[in-house]
């Protein structure tokens, strides 16, 4: 029994002697293949003994080299002129490269400059209703205190009626059109009842905004398009040069009428009005104004006056209720201004600013 187990043991030792020998051999290939394959790499791909005759070759080129003296050699070029034409794998550190856009003046890049316009200005089929201020908030009525109001009878309904703002200041007169304005045609207020010029009093007023609306008077007539619109700008341009640069000026669309009013008045059309409240938005854009769609207070969809709106004299003027409902708009729609004071809070932070 004994001999058996020594046999059985011998034997296993053998094997696993056996086993380490195979591994070693496999291991001492390994390494021969990756020596190879290294002189191989810096052999340039040639056999060990075409490698070890370029050394030699390149060693007995050295020492004929160093018993012979060497030539000259030109200067380097210097970055100045170096270009790229010129420039070899010897000279390309040296070279500067041409700078292709101009210099940054990196001390100034936080500096406001006018620029020259680069789109065309011309504001063309200008809708109205696309110009006009949306709702941001609502002012208080202290707020009118510094406002001018600037037209015809329209616009004086305003301060006569207690609906509307009678703390406002008002340079409104009766059957007028801007050339009045424009010409400072001596006129009676329509709300004080003075005798004046019409510049004068609106500049005595001091106002930080102006609030326009004149046009039903000169539409009266027919094709006083043209007429209006010259006369509207220059009223604003006059206005401008005689106010302080801040004051914020404010066109008011003109209302439409009642349904029949065209049957006596053809000029007064809620169709041509529309195309004017497009023309009087074209000149806001052009002019620097806020353009008040007031016609979205006062007028049903199809653009004629509300009928609860009708003071019940000429389909043209509105009765307070009508004021009520109109300064309600102006007041819910204004442009923001950190002077304002706001009913509730304040549009800004609404706005997440």
């Amino acid at each position: 029994m004994a001999s058996d187990f020594y046999t059985y043991h011998k034997q296993a030792k053998d094997r696993r002697r056996r086993r380490y020998v195979g591994v070693l051999l496999f291991l001492l290939a390994l390494l021969l293949a990756m020596a190879g394959g290294v002189l191989w790499w810096y052999g340039g791909g040639q056999p060990a003994s075409a490698v070890q005759a370029t050394a030699e070759q390149a060693a007995a080129q050295s020492a004929q080299a160093t018993a012979t003296p060497a030539p000259a050699t030109p200067a380097p070029q210097t970055p100045e002129s170096a270009t790229p034409e010129s420039a070899t794998p010897e000279s390309a550190g040296s070279y500067t490269p041409v700078r292709l856009l101009p210099q940054v003046d990196n001390a100034a890049w936080d500096t406001a400059a006018k620029v020259a316009a680069t789109l065309n200005q011309d504001y063309q089929n200008t809708d109205h209703r696309m110009v006009a201020l949306p709702m941001l908030g609502t002012v208080t009525d202290s707020y009118f205190d510094t406002v001018t109001f600037v037209g015809d009878s329209l616009a004086s309904g305003m301060g006569i009626y207690a609906t509307g703002y009678p703390n406002a200041h008002y340079a409104t007169y009766r059957s007028i059109g801007p050339e009045a304005i424009v010409n400072n045609t001596t006129v009676t207020n329509a709300v004080t009842g003075a005798t004046e010029t019409p510049i004068e009093t609106i500049v005595a007023s001091q106002p930080d905004y102006v609030y326009i609306l004149v046009g039903t008077n000169t539409l009266v007539n027919a094709n006083s398009e043209e007429r209006l619109l010259a006369y509207y700008e220059q009223m604003i341009d006059v206005l401008r040069e005689k106010l302080n640069p801040g004051v914020v000026f404010y066109i008011q669309a003109i209302p439409g009428v009642q349904e029949d009013v065209v049957q006596t008045r053809p000029g007064l059309d809620n169709a041509r009005i529309f195309s004017v409240n497009n023309l009087l938005a074209n000149l806001a854009l052009r002019k620097g104004c806020y353009f008040v769609n007031i016609r979205e207070a006062l007028n049903n969809l199809d653009g004629s006056l509300i009928d609860e709106y009708d003071v019940g004299l000429d389909g043209v003027h509105v009765n307070p209720a009508g004021y009520q409902a109109w300064a309600d708009y102006l007041a819910t729609h204004t442009a923001w201004n950190s002077r304002s004071i706001y009913l509730g809070q304040n549009p800004w932070k609404i706005l997440g600013s």
